[in-house]
């Protein structure tokens, strides 16, 4: 549906394994190494562990590729069975059939043809996959395969992957004897927000047949948050960013549409959840009908006993005094809130949280929605109490918050303040013109985005009232926003889960041109400015050239080293945002930054 929109010949996230997008992270190298080391050692056990998702049978593929001719292999897909049927699909695997029932048939047959492989030079590999799933007595089946041996070789080696929990099993007491025998074992990790990014551009590129940049870095950074680096859910986020993107006519993915991709996800992945509760406990709904209604007279008739008295729970956040209804733990402080009916009223709410409050990994591997958590606001120098962020800002009117807003920017420069105050969103943008200051608009930002650029910057923000209202980001960390223009002492410290799900995306970034840079787009660009760009690259790190004066290969790649390090699109081209953090990142030009101790690289 979105493939010609983008420019792609074929769906780049599919579920299906392709080998042509085969993509080998570290850990995945490294296990394959661990892989081929012990089966090259003819070693008896091999086990690789990890996490849904991870890619295990990506690794167990890639491993048949890499063994060739000279091996045969069984491979075991379902090992939900009993010592007898997994002999059985053993046997059948390797050729080998036979009708009789008996064990001892069974075995026999299969050491005749182990003894034949090995005299034929050949080597034989039975993987088991979602070993997790073994039942002790089978798992004891497989260890007695490991006694087919010749003097000196094992006849058979068994890799065993599996889910972490298969550790779990090998090491409880039963097993003891099949774990001191797993002589090479690893764990794969999941991607790193590096391996992420690159996993993302090489099924871009393969999808396209040439490199496409279709998720911002903003949005990748964010990827890798929601998805936890597990491929699998990577796929599925991308998937359906792309269509989001399409859908919404939006040539790149950003850390909003990979949000929204998350929530629908998660929705999925809940009334999947719910529909496989309704089936599989129908009978059980009068049952917990009944428990509601009993605990509902049981929690009146304590109520009652103390005219007035809430119980602690109930003065607490609605988070708290309201968990969620599947598998939800108790609050130590009131332990019947499990069974308490939802309550009107209670005097603190908690603020809306934004779509990418948690991240969707665990939605589609765990059983259990997380848990509601609580936004906290900060409050203000004095120990002052602080209301919602979206209240403070209807006690301002509309052109008191612009004015506000224009006078902490242009502090923010050292510059002094306009003699006549704005009144609206265009006043201050003008104001700021006369400054000789430029002006990005960001029409669909995001706070990773901000960060990024490292400038203060004007947003608007819904208030409580409906009505949208001008403020300054001053300061922004991984936690906290500062904003000014906002209160009565002009400045307040927020969350910044609290400040995302207020803001629409909607801001503008003033910032000074100190070099008056044309745009570099296009290759052979020549000027002084580009003698300047140049220096300026070698002073940071990235280039290494004499300053020709020429935009040549050698400078976009440092023009491209530069915007990875400062989480840009690392497209090669000088555009007003590679300039602003070029500025940002020479110490000698005064600009006002969110993270003044920012380092780059």
């Amino acid at each position: 549906m979105y493939t010609a929109f983008y420019g792609l010949r074929e769906k780049p996230f599919a579920l299906s394994p392709d080998p042509k997008f085969l993509f080998l992270a570290q850990s995945h190298r490294e296990a394959l190494a661990h892989l081929l080391y012990g089966i090259e050692q003819g070693e008896g056990f091999i086990a690789i562990t990890g996490e849904v998702g991870t890619g295990k049978t990506t690794l167990c593929r890639t491993l048949l590729q890499r063994l060739g001719a000279e091996s045969e292999v069984a491979f075991v897909f379902n090992p939900k069975l009993s010592g007898l049927e997994l002999l059985k699909t053993i046997n059948a695997d390797f050729g080998l059939m036979h009708q009789s029932d008996s064990q001892r048939d069974l075995n026999d047959a299969l050491n005749r043809f182990l003894v034949e492989k090995k005299r034929d030079g050949k080597r034989v590999l039975l993987i088991i996959d979602e070993a997790q799933n073994l039942e002790r007595e089978t798992l004891e089946q497989v260890r007695l395969l490991s006694n087919l041996e010749t003097e000196t070789q094992k006849l058979i080696q068994i890799v065993l992957l599996g889910q972490p929990e298969l550790d779990a099993l090998l090491e409880t007491p039963e097993l003891r004897q099949l774990e001191q025998r797993v002589s090479v074992r690893w764990r794969l990790a999941p991607l790193s927000a590096v391996e992420t990014r690159d996993y993302v551009r090489h099924r871009l590129r393969v999808a396209a047949g040439s490199a496409r940049e279709l998720f911002t870095v903003p949005a990748l950074r964010e990827l890798h948050r929601l998805s936890g680096g597990i491929p699998r859910v990577v796929n599925v986020l991308c998937d359906r960013a792309l269509l989001a993107g399409y859908a919404a006519g939006a040539r790149e993915v950003t850390p909003a549409l990979l949000r929204r991709a998350a929530a629908e996800v998660r929705s999925l992945a809940r009334a999947g959840r719910s529909r496989r509760a309704r089936r599989a406990r129908p009978a059980l709904l009068d049952v917990s009908l009944a428990a509601s209604l009993v605990a509902g007279v049981g929690l009146w008739l304590w109520l009652s006993r103390a005219p007035g008295a809430l119980p602690p729970t109930l003065t607490g956040p609605v988070a708290e005094a309201l968990p969620a209804v599947e598998a939800a733990p108790p609050v130590e402080a009131a332990p019947t809130v499990e069974i308490a009916p939802p309550v009107e009223g209670a005097p603190t709410v908690e603020a809306p949280a934004p779509i990418a409050a948690e991240p969707i990994a665990e939605a589609l591997v765990v059983a259990e929605p997380p848990a509601p958590t609580q936004i906290a606001s900060y409050p203000p120098p004095r120990d002052a109490t602080l209301p919602a962020l979206g209240t403070l800002l209807s006690e301002t009117p509309a052109p008191d918050s612009a004015t506000a807003s224009l006078s902490a920017l242009l502090s923010a420069w050292g510059l002094t303040p306009e003699e006549r105050p704005p009144r609206d969103l265009d006043a201050v943008l003008a104001a700021l013109a006369r400054r000789r200051l430029a002006v990005l608009p960001l029409p669909a930002g995001d706070l990773a985005t901000l960060r990024a650029l490292n400038h203060p910057a004007l947003l608007r923000i819904k208030a409580a009232d409906g009505a949208s209202r001008l403020v300054v980001l001053r300061a922004l960390d991984a936690w906290e926003a500062t904003l000014q223009g906002v209160g009565p002492t002009g400045a307040v410290r927020v969350s910044a889960a609290e400040l995302e799900a207020l803001w629409g995306g909607e801001a503008w970034i003033p910032w000074r041109d100190f070099e008056s840079l044309p745009d570099i787009v296009q290759p052979g660009t020549a000027g002084r400015s580009l003698v300047w760009l140049q220096e300026t690259l070698t002073t940071l790190g990235f280039y290494a050239g004499p300053p020709t004066g020429r935009f040549d290969a050698q400078t976009r790649s440092a023009v491209q080293a530069f915007q990875r390090s400062r989480d840009l699109i690392d497209d090669g081209t000088v555009g007003p945002r590679t300039k602003m953090s070029l500025y940002d990142a020479v110490p000698r030009y005064e600009v006002p930054r969110l993270q003044p101790g920012r380092e780059v690289g």
